[in-house]
């Protein structure tokens, strides 16, 4: 896992939540857990902790870790990212719904990048409060497509609410993705062999490919320069017998 270096914070902070969960640290994290009384339980705890927060500052930027230097355990360490990079602040939700509404797909751009990255927009919309449904992001997901899903779009909107949800447009856009995908090698591979049977022309004259006789310039050059016979008037008489 790559350390974070400030940028998409919220998919390196699910990352993480995934990591500390899998070693049973997470609950250190959230504050699920308190420093027990019992002497033996309070090494175990102190161990985790310490393991939790090295877990933390291996997965950080020097620039990152100048945010936590001063955070005396795990939770904080926590919470100090979290204000740094999920302040909600008047700039934020003026900054990121715009860039959520105004996105747009080019027609060469990746069709599940660009799905994700308006999901995580989305996502961190929500982390700061301002709601974003799953219609929302299907409904902007239509207008930042290029006009060559205009097509599908148009029968996609015309369905029942009721008969399609966020997964099952995904779904749809992927598979129109992988069937233009699968036309474009046909059309590759037709181009190819077109290419490749060219090739198999052979001039009987020079014997070398892709040409034939009649545009052999090696052919075309003897016969340039070969002389012309020239015919000889025969002016003798010729005496028939009396």
């Amino acid at each position: 896992m790559e350390k974070f270096d400030g940028g998409n914070f919220h998919l390196w902070k699910f990352k993480m939540h995934m990591m500390l969960s899998k070693h049973g640290l997470w609950k250190l994290v959230d504050g699920s857990n308190i420093l027990p009384n019992e002497e033996i339980a309070r090494v175990d705890y102190n161990e985790k902790e310490m393991k939790a927060f090295a877990l933390l500052c291996e997965h950080l930027t020097d620039a990152q870790l100048a945010h936590i230097q001063y955070c005396d355990n795990v939770k904080r360490v926590w919470e100090a990212l979290r204000d740094v990079h999920e302040a909600k602040i008047i700039g934020n939700k003026l900054f990121l719904p715009r860039r959520f509404f105004t996105i747009k797909m080019q027609e060469r751009d990746d069709m599940l990048v660009h799905i994700n990255t308006m999901k995580a927009l989305a996502y961190q919309l929500c982390s700061i409060e301002v709601n974003i449904t799953d219609e929302d992001v299907y409904m902007v997901l239509f207008m930042s497509l290029p006009p060559s899903f205009d097509n599908l779009v148009t029968s996609l909107e015309s369905m029942s609410i009721k008969d399609v949800d966020l997964q099952f447009i995904i779904a749809r856009l992927l598979h129109k993705v992988s069937k233009r995908k699968e036309c474009e090698s046909s059309e590759t591979t037709t181009l190819v062999n077109k290419t490749h049977n060219s090739n198999k022309k052979l001039c009987f004259y020079c014997k070398k490919p892709r040409h034939f006789v009649k545009n052999c310039l090696k052919n075309k050059k003897m016969m340039k320069n070969k002389k012309p016979i020239k015919l000889v008037k025969n002016t003798s008489k010729c005496l028939l017998p009396h």
